[in-house]
Order: C-alpha cells, then sequence, then structure tokens
C-alpha cells in the first residue's frame, strides 16, 4: 500500500502513547529475552469472523493505510504500513464495540480529534466506515477495509499477523508487510511490545530477514513456512547469524 494518508496534511496521531521497555543488549544472545518476561503466551487463538487481524484500508480521497486489530480492544494505525509509524508515540490506541457489530475509535493530531466509525461484516472480513472531525464521524468522508487472508504461496501465505514464541516459550510476534518490510514484537500483542523493525525476503518457501530494535540491537531470522497448517517454523540469532540465538514457531492471524 502505498500512498501518503493526507488528512488536512498531517497524519492521524493515535492518542495514545506507546508504551516502551528497555531494549536489548546487541553482545548477548539471551538478550531478547529481556523484551519479554510475562511468558504470556495466554491469547486465545482467532475464531472464524472475528475483528483480529491486519486490514487494508483506502479512504474516499485514494489514501490508504494499513489498520491492525488485537485482543484486548487494540488497534495500530500505520501509513503506508505500521512499519514507518510503529515508532511514533500515539499510534497504538483502542477501539469499542458500541453495539452489535459497529465499532468506533477516536484519534487526535495536534489537539484536534478525528473520529471513526465502522461496521464490519464478519462473514465477509469487510469494513465500511465514515470519519470526521470534532464531535462528527461523517464530515470528512468514507473509508474501507478488508483483512487479509492468508494465501496460499510467496506474499500473499506471508503477509499478515503472526503471533507464537521464540525459544520455546517467549512471547513473539511478526507483521510482515509490503515493500519487504517486517515489524517484530516479544510481548503478547503489538500494542504492547517493544517494536524491532526491518526487511525480509522470500526464498521459495522460506523467509529470511532482520529486524533492529530502537535501542540498535539487532537480530536475524530465517523461517520454512508450512502451507498446510499455516505456520512459520525457524531459527534466530544476533546480529547477521540467524541460528545462534534459538529456535521460533509463529500461526497465523489471517484468516475467517
Amino acid at each position: 500500500m502505498k500512498n501518503k494518508f493526507k488528512i488536512l496534511n498531517s497524519l492521524i496521531v493515535f492518542s495514545i502513547s506507546i508504551f516502551f521497555f528497555s531494549a536489548c543488549s546487541t553482545d548477548d544472545v539471551s538478550s531478547q529475552k529481556t523484551e519479554n518476561l510475562s511468558l504470556s503466551r495466554s491469547l486465545p487463538p482467532p475464531t472464524p469472523g472475528e475483528l483480529r487481524g491486519l486490514y487494508d484500508i483506502t479512504f474516499n480521497n485514494g489514501s490508504e493505510a494499513n489498520l491492525l486489530f488485537e485482543y484486548y480492544n487494540y488497534v495500530s494505525y500505520g501509513s503506508p504500513t505500521l512499519f514507518d509509524k510503529t515508532t511514533i508515540s500515539g499510534f497504538r490506541t483502542s477501539y469499542t464495540n458500541v453495539s452489535g457489530n459497529v465499532y468506533v475509535f477516536t484519534c487526535s493530531d495536534s489537539g484536534v480529534n478525528y473520529n471513526f466509525r465502522f461496521t464490519y461484516d464478519s462473514d465477509s472480513a469487510k469494513m465500511n466506515g465514515t470519519y470526521g472531525t470534532g464531535s462528527s464521524y461523517t464530515n470528512l468522508g468514507t473509508f474501507q477495509g478488508k483483512k487479509h487472508i492468508t494465501g496460499n504461496s510467496g506474499f500473499e501465505f506471508l503477509k499478515g499477523y503472526w503471533l507464537g514464541t521464540y525459544s520455546g516459550s517467549y512471547d513473539y510476534l511478526m507483521v510482515f508487510e509490503e515493500d519487504g518490510k517486517v515489524t517484530v514484537g516479544t510481548g503478547a500483542t503489538y500494542y504492547s511490545s517493544v517494536i524491532g523493525k526491518g526487511f525480509y525476503q522470500i526464498n521459495g518457501g522460506a523467509v529470511s530477514g532482520y529486524y533492529v530494535y530502537p535501542g540498535g540491537s539487532k537480530y536475524s531470522f530465517i523461517g520454512q513456512f508450512n502451507y498446510l497448517s499455516k505456520t512459520i517454523t525457524g531459527t534466530w540469532g544476533v546480529g547477521t547469524n540467524n541460528n545462534n540465538g534459538g529456535s521460533f514457531s509463529l500461526g497465523t492471524m489471517n484468516f475467517y
């Protein structure tokens, strides 16, 4: 995706601050574990039709963005991808289910509120809504979106929101987006994680890449696709080494 989100010459800044944790050491193979002390791999698996997942959003003015909906009513925004905005304070917030399949969230930018209301169709995994400023939910226009559903090969398989563990029990998540961009967290949710940013490449039925945490710690990874089980398993390491740290396993959160 991949235009700029041009509302009032400014990107929408969500109205809640990112929670930051201490960065990893670049020298210690075990240091990635300091990003996750809770061992909280307790989130239930996705169920058919639920809101959770990565969405491609298009606004009536033609601009585009990505939205990631998570458990605990968390939502993260990025334009053109989560990768591009994830380290900026305020781009992660919460949404409210006001009734039935109607949801709302409010964002702010330089003291101006932007209100979003949408209806989610669980049968098609699509949303349609309106957005506005001030007290209005409609005076800026409309938007529509669709959850990315895991495909059968290549990028269409890899794209989206993946959850699992590394080194046996530590929470691990990855969001693979367009243009080889990947964001990585070691918490139960993207919202609550310190996010590393990096790049990946697909080689047949495998993905490899690296990511760097805000403190400068760099990690590399390589994983194999299992199209039948919709999982990725592989190894990670420190710096440019992709196997001296341990193993990981991820499952897709991208389906109806």
